[in-house]
């Protein structure tokens, strides 16, 4: 009985351990997604204030670019649901972890 009860706590214990690392590599993840978009967001502003004095050049641009410019799109719109997804994923563990504590 002495060692099943101390194979269940080690099993416990993997499991916070797991919960843990899981939970860091969330929070990483998205501390490197906040810098990507934002270095998204200053690209962006430094297009438009680039193409402001050309309006034919983006024009020509942006049209020759489309099928690359959707696909650039798609992409961001998949990082955007992955981030959001990644925010729940946080919470959810973040609660196990309170849970797992209080039963200690």
């Amino acid at each position: 009985m002495l060692q099943t009860n101390s194979k269940i706590l080690n099993m416990k214990y993997q499991f916070e351990n797991s919960i843990k690392d899981r939970l860091m590599y969330c929070l990483e993840w998205k501390q490197n997604i906040d810098v990507y978009l934002a270095n998204k967001r200053i690209s962006k502003k430094t297009n438009e204030e680039y193409y402001k004095s050309k309006p034919l050049l983006k024009f020509i641009i942006n049209f020759y670019f489309i099928p690359y410019n959707l696909l650039r799109l798609y992409r961001y719109l998949r990082i955007i649901h992955d981030y959001k997804k990644n925010e729940i994923e946080i919470r959810v563990l973040s609660k196990e972890l309170k849970k797992n504590e209080n039963q200690k």
